[in-house]
Formats: C-alpha cells, sequence, structure tokens
C-alpha cells in the first residue's frame, strides 16, 4: 500500500502537468513543450526497425523510426513509410548514354525521357538551276527550278478551235458567220472625227469632230509666228537668234520690274548679314544649356534643365544595409563575397573550379593544398566550407574532413576515417567540395 502511495505521489503531477523533462534541469521546462530532453552526453535513440518490421505496422501519422537496412530515418505519412535520406537528396537526372534521361523525384519514384539529336535543314544552291534540301530526318529532295510552264495561246486552224500549250485545250466559238451578234470580229475605225467599231451591235460612237483638226493655225515653233508679246521681250530682238541668258534678263526686268532678279543682295547665311532679328534672340546673352552630370563618388546623377532647376536620380540606393554601392565609375557595384568555389576529384584533379584555382596532391593520403590565384582574398582570415560525399554505411562510412596551413596563397584539406577510437584518424583519398569566401 506504501509503495502504491509513492508511485502516485512520484507520478501524479506529471500525469496532472502532462510535461515531462528527461535529463538535465529537471524544474525547467518551457510551456509549450510535452516533453524536453536535455543533456550534454546522452542523446535521443529512436525505435531501430529493418524493413521487414516496418512493413508489418501502421502507425499514425508522423510516426518515426530508424531504419536499419537503409541506415536513415523514416517517417509515416499516413499511407506509407517516407526516407528522408531520398527526400533531403532531392531531384537527380541520369543519362543513360542512349539519348534516354532518367528522372529521380527523390521518393524513389523514376520517369525516363527518350530523345533524339536534333537536326538542322538545309536547302543548297548547286548551281546548276538546282537545289539541295536536305530535312531533319537527313532526306533529301531535289527542287530543279529550270523547267517551266509557259504557256501560249493558238489554234490548229479548225474552226472554232483555240488550243493553250502546256494545258487543256478548250473550244470557243469564233465562227463570225453565225446568227450570234455577240461573238462578232471588230475593227476599231476613225473616219470624219468618229471613232467606231464594225460589227458593233450597239452601235458605239465616239464623237471627236468638233476637236480642232485644223493644222494650218497650229504654232510652227517660230519666234515671229507670236502675236501679242510684250513690248519688253519684243523690243530689238531678231526673231531667229535664241536669247541669251542676259538678253532673257533685260527682257524681264522691262517687263517686270518688281521682280527680283539681283544676286547681290541675297542671304549670305551669316548671322550679322540679318536685321530686325527679334530682342530675344538678338540680345547676346547665353542661352541655358541642360547638363547631366554624375557624382563618382554616390553615383548620383543630377540633370539641370533650361530653367536651371536641379532634377537627381540615385543610381545606388541609400538604404541602410544594401551591399550594393558606386564604382569608380559612379555606376552601381556589387562585390560578391564569394571568391572562390569547386569539386575535386579523389586524385587531385580538378571535376571544376574557378578559373585560376589548381589543386596538388601531397604525399600520403587523403592530403591535398588547394592553390589559390594572387589577389583573391585579402588576407589568411578568409572563410572555408568543405565537404565530402556520404558512404552510408559502406567502407569509410564515418568520413570526416578538415582544413590546416590557410595562407592567402593556398590551404590544405585532410580527408580520413574516424571509425578507429582513440587513435590516428585513418586517411583516405577521396573527392570533395570547397567554397571560399572573403568579406
Amino acid at each position: 500500500m506504501k509503495s502504491k502511495l509513492f508511485l502516485l505521489v512520484l507520478f501524479g503531477p506529471l500525469l496532472v502537468m502532462s510535461q515531462v523533462k528527461v535529463g538535465g534541469n529537471p524544474e525547467v521546462i518551457d510551456p509549450g513543450s510535452i516533453l524536453e530532453l536535455e543533456s550534454t552526453n546522452k542523446v535521443l535513440v529512436l525505435t531501430r526497425l529493418n524493413n521487414e518490421q516496418m512493413s508489418d505496422i501502421n502507425p499514425l501519422d508522423g510516426a518515426l523510426v530508424y531504419n536499419t537496412d537503409t541506415s536513415c530515418l523514416h517517417y509515416h505519412n499516413g499511407n506509407q513509410w517516407i526516407n528522408l535520406c531520398q527526400v533531403l537528396s532531392g531531384t537527380t537526372f541520369t543519362d543513360n548514354g542512349d539519348g534516354s534521361i532518367t528522372l529521380e523525384d527523390g521518393l524513389g519514384d523514376e520517369t525516363t525521357f527518350n530523345g533524339a539529336p536534333e537536326m538542322i535543314t538545309t536547302l543548297i544552291n548547286n548551281m546548276d538551276g538546282t537545289y539541295t534540301y536536305t530535312n531533319e530526318a537527313g532526306n533529301q529532295t531535289l527542287i530543279n527550278v529550270t523547267d517551266t510552264d509557259n504557256q501560249t495561246l493558238g489554234t490548229d486552224g479548225t474552226p472554232g478551235h483555240i488550243q493553250i500549250s502546256n494545258g487543256n485545250s478548250i473550244v470557243l466559238n469564233v465562227d463570225d458567220s453565225d446568227a450570234d451578234d455577240q461573238n462578232e470580229i471588230q475593227n476599231l475605225e476613225f473616219n470624219g472625227g468618229i471613232i467606231s467599231l464594225s460589227n458593233d451591235p450597239g452601235n458605239t460612237l465616239i464623237d471627236l469632230s468638233n476637236y480642232d483638226n485644223d493644222l494650218s493655225d497650229d504654232f510652227d515653233g517660230l519666234w515671229s509666228s507670236l502675236t501679242g508679246i510684250p513690248a519688253g521681250f519684243a523690243d530689238d530682238i531678231d526673231n531667229d537668234t535664241q536669247l541669251t541668258d542676259a538678253q532673257v534678263a533685260t527682257a524681264v526686268n522691262n517687263e517686270f520690274p518688281n521682280l527680283d532678279t539681283d544676286a547681290t543682295d541675297d542671304f549670305d547665311g551669316d548671322w550679322s548679314s540679318l536685321t530686325n532679328i527679334p530682342a530675344d534672340i538678338a540680345d547676346g546673352d547665353d542661352n541655358t544649356v541642360t547638363t547631366l552630370n554624375q557624382d563618382n563618388l554616390s553615383g548620383v546623377i543630377t540633370y539641370t534643365n533650361e530653367s536651371a532647376v536641379n532634377q537627381s536620380a540615385n543610381v545606388v540606393s541609400s538604404d541602410a544595409n544594401n551591399v550594393i554601392t558606386a564604382g569608380s565609375d559612379g555606376g552601381a557595384f556589387y562585390e560578391s563575397p564569394v571568391k572562390a568555389f569547386g569539386k575535386i576529384a579523389s586524385d587531385g584533379s580538378v571535376v571544376r573550379a574557378t578559373a585560376g584555382i589548381t589543386i596538388t596532391k601531397l604525399a600520403g593520403s587523403g592530403h591535398y593544398r588547394i592553390n589559390l590565384p594572387v589577389g583573391l582574398v585579402s588576407d589568411a582570415n578568409y572563410i572555408i566550407q568543405i565537404a565530402q560525399p556520404s558512404r552510408e554505411g559502406v567502407g569509410n562510412d564515418d568520413p570526416s574532413i578538415s582544413y590546416l596551413n590557410q595562407l592567402n596563397s593556398s590551404f590544405e584539406v585532410i580527408i580520413g576515417d574516424n571509425d578507429n577510437g582513440g587513435t590516428d584518424t585513418g586517411r583516405f583519398d577521396s573527392g570533395f567540395m570547397f567554397t571560399i569566401l572573403d568579406l
């Protein structure tokens, strides 16, 4: 009876409070927590099941286990177990080498796309009146443009027959002796100032008889044949002599004294030659010129209009924490803190890296030096981020990676396996990635 009372006293508050704290500081628990774990040397170990054991249970949505077959955490979404390692790995594309690509969505589902190299259609002039067309499938077609389809209209002499070469034969009734008055052969005639059509059932006439057809009174082109010539033109001029420019000018001036023929008083194009210039134009002051200036330190562009009013535009925002600054020419300038990055193979060769980066494979396993180009970083206190691929429980399944000997011209990378307890790390060659940042 005493033991039951003791358990009730011990666990009674926990049951009422609905909060549990395990580990250090048991009296401190967040109001929003139902269960808290606190320790500096112990961890939470989830239920450890293999694939077969997991498939035998159908837990609540959100259940967590550690799968000993996949060495990964799995959670249940209400329908199935989801491998968190696959979800976190993201989508991948695999080139199958046969013109197809396989897409994996991170949940184990795969989709394969088939494709073929794209061909370009071509049209080549063979310079002999032919063209060769090649389609996307590589099939060729010869196009001959020298052949023509010219057609001519003729007759074989048979009454009522008209023939088109390279075409169909068309029979038309052209017999003028039939009773049809709408297909007569007609001539255009002009007699006594009258234009008419022969065999015209409508008897259409065009009367030109009232027009001047008397050639005797037509101008013969001689000066002496003209009448009513102004005196200034007719005085002292030989009827059969062609007038010179000077004679024409004299005659024009005599007949039209108000007509300006004196080129000496024409405007010569010089401003000083003008008279009666409006005062607001001829006042002699300099007109205001619009200007556009930029402050190379701040990047601010100032526009001054003709009324001397300034208007400014900021190339670089003055907002707080803006990392974009004004460059040496006033333009917006941004210097990224990421100075270099790369992916290195296990033999020390560069798979892909920023230009100027070289790798030296040092003596022993898992030892590399990354050489930086001059001026890449400001000093030896730049930030290094390094990583290597997971082994997923196979071989060197507890890999480590670290850096040493950091200089402004290089740094070294050490790769090893920490499965050997308290002894030194067992080094091995491995591919790795790195990123360099300098603030």
